[in-house]
């Protein structure tokens, strides 16, 4: 089964932050460098030696995981969400507003940005991603980037992942972790 570039989970009529994801999702597929975009990850827990490891991995189908590991070098460049908590909700008159702390992961070659291929690209890599955003057709909310992380343990934070002991994030690898908030505006009226 091949992955596709853009890959959108639930494929059909998307709800709330789903809905959401899957338009940035189109915006950032528009970056030509990053190979995959994939949606919201889920944290997929196994125990080794007799400890809890939890890796992000995105539902393919058929009982399917996509493992979204640094050492995954089938993916190439890539990006997917992480849903975080808690969940808030109000009822402004005839709408749900439903907000939600969220990080967007990204992982990729220095040396396949096109603006330097032989130089650091963070700084190129974060202004593209932050300006898609920015820029991103979102129905019914928005999407506030806060706060940007480089360092390795700060990535893959809240996975089981060991950057820091095995330097997946040394030259030409490189991660970002970018924080902020979704809101969704939905209507609670039926027709």
């Amino acid at each position: 089964m091949a992955i596709d570039r853009v890959y959108k989970q639930p494929a059909n009529n998307p709800k709330l932050f789903d809905k959401t994801i899957q338009n940035l999702q189109d915006a950032l597929g528009g970056l030509s460098w990053l190979n995959h975009v994939f949606g919201r990850c889920e944290r997929l827990t196994k125990v080794v030696n007799g400890q809890r490891r939890y890796t992000p991995n995105v539902y393919r189908g058929r009982d399917e995981y996509i493992l979204l590991t640094p050492d995954n070098t089938d993916l190439g460049n890539y990006c997917f969400f992480v849903m975080d908590e808690p969940q808030t909700v109000t009822k402004p008159s005839q709408m749900y507003r439903l907000r939600s702390p969220f990080s967007l992961v990204v992982w990729y070659d220095q040396r396949t940005i096109p603006n330097d291929a032989d130089g650091r690209n963070t700084e190129a890599v974060k202004d593209d991603i932050l300006r898609t955003i920015h820029d991103a057709w979102i129905k019914n909310g928005y999407v506030s980037v806060e706060r940007i992380y480089e360092r390795a343990e700060n990535v893959f934070e809240g996975f089981s992942l060991d950057e820091v002991d095995n330097q997946f994030l040394m030259s030409p690898f490189a991660g970002l972790r970018l924080t902020g908030e979704i809101m969704v505006n939905e209507d609670c009226v039926s027709v």
